[in-house]
């Protein structure tokens, strides 16, 4: 029975996407120091073996917000009937969701395909967020789907490496994924993207060889213009200018020296410069 005191949680809805389970129900409209939300489940298995037994959703117990993550307790393909309980102050009142849910009515996004074709092998991948999950990989060339072929992924983070075809003009890409637990798919739409080609591994040595060729030939012909031309090429680098005529006149054969008198007081510390006739010089 409801509390005619309070007025019930209003507007309560299923969210689920990609096999995650979100109930959200609106926040109770009445005047309370404290309220919080408390959400059991009932399946078929609570209903028909347990006599109706309602169970605990384990993280949802007195909590203060207005949705309750119901995952895991929502782990069988059946259909359960969901309620919430709301506690104002010690009153308590609930509301129960308008239908029953399976989770086989989860919406399955469309995984996103990314195709990279710069290395090889040729890299696919696929971004999703649920873990258990089968990829269904169709390849073929462009104009030729009767000959695809098929591989299986079936490990997370599921992501292929498939031989490349170099020289193909465009290979295509499509994919099915598949949820085996609820028996739901989806597909992806066709991706052809060009292949470009590679060099061969015959011509990898045969570019490198050639390469070492040209960079020995031309080692050798600077070398060669090194040792037969080198005098002009430094002089033509290196200028020589002609000395001044200045530099060339001849410098004297004899220097003077300077001479003290013998007659000079020792005491005196100062030296005199002495006429012609007391000069001294040294023959060289």
């Amino acid at each position: 029975l409801y509390s005619r005191s309070l007025s019930i949680p209003l507007n309560a809805s299923m969210h689920s996407v990609n096999m995650k389970h979100i109930l959200k129900w609106s926040l109770l409209q009445a005047s309370c120091s404290t309220v919080n939300y408390s959400v059991q489940f009932q399946g078929e298995y609570e209903l028909y073996n347990l006599n109706g037994t309602w169970l605990d959703a384990y993280d949802c117990q007195e909590i203060g917000e207005n949705w309750c993550d119901l995952t895991h307790d929502l782990a069988s393909n059946s259909d359960y009937s969901i309620r919430i309980k709301t506690n104002c102050d010690g009153q308590k009142s609930w509301t129960q969701l308008p239908a029953t849910f399976n989770r086989r009515h989860t919406l399955l996004l469309v995984p996103k395909m990314t195709v990279n074709v710069e290395g090889d092998p040729i890299q696919v991948g696929f971004s999703t967020t649920i873990s258990d999950m089968t990829v269904n990989l169709k390849v073929w060339q462009e104009g030729d789907e009767q000959n695809a072929l098929i591989h299986v992924i079936r490990a997370y983070p599921y992501n292929f490496s498939i031989a490349a075809h170099r020289g193909k003009e465009k290979m295509c890409f499509k994919a099915e994924a598949l949820v085996e637990a609820i028996n739901k798919s989806c597909s992806t739409d066709k991706q052809c993207v060009i292949i470009p080609k590679q060099t061969s591994d015959f011509m990898r040595p045969l570019i490198v060889s050639i390469a070492v060729v040209v960079a020995v030939t031309v080692a050798f012909i600077l070398g060669w213009l090194a040792t037969h031309f080198g005098p002009q090429i430094k002089q033509t680098i290196c200028h020589r200018e002609t000395i001044p005529n200045a530099l060339l006149d001849d410098w004297p054969t004899r220097t003077p020296i300077l001479c003290t008198d013998v007659s000079l007081e020792p005491t005196d510390p100062l030296l005199l410069l002495l006429p012609a006739k007391h000069q001294c010089t040294v023959q060289f």
